[in-house]
């Protein structure tokens, strides 16, 4: 997961260098294909950060989830209703020992730290994207 991340992170990135390269003068007319461009990265970068929140939210549920099974976990309260069915895949596999479940419990709360740290760069690209968008574009859109 980590690594479909960063590479759609660094994608996101050259996309922004590159479209910034070629957007040509900034009062003047705009080809508009360099438009449609801005318009789709600006898309993308939305529907990429929308992905990585419910990822945050999935990986969230596993994590409430797994407590509640581990002994003295407590009681299994989620904010959300998750139907047991849609879990219980992630869960089979689950490991018998303590350690490969503390194990586990850390890689989740590292893959969320660094969702969270992708959405935040994702969010700054996009502030930028649309700081650079030249002036005809930002009084469309």
């Amino acid at each position: 997961m980590h690594k479909t991340r960063t590479k759609g992170c660094e994608m996101a990135r050259q996309a922004h260098q590159k479209l910034a390269a070629i957007s040509g003068p900034e009062d003047g007319e705009i080809h508009p294909e360099i438009c449609r461009l801005y318009i789709q990265l600006q898309c993308c970068l939305e529907m990429y950060t929308t992905e990585m929140l419910k990822s945050i939210c999935l990986l969230g549920s596993l994590q409430l989830h797994r407590k509640g099974k581990e002994p003295g976990g407590g009681t299994k309260s989620l904010d959300c209703k998750i139907e047991e069915s849609a879990v219980t895949p992630a869960v089979e596999g689950s490991s018998s020992s303590p350690t490969d479940a503390q194990h586990h419990s850390w890689q989740v709360s590292t893959d969320i730290e660094n969702t969270e740290r992708d959405i935040r760069e994702m969010k700054n690209l996009l502030s930028k994207l649309r700081e650079t968008m030249p002036l005809p574009l930002k009084n469309q859109v």
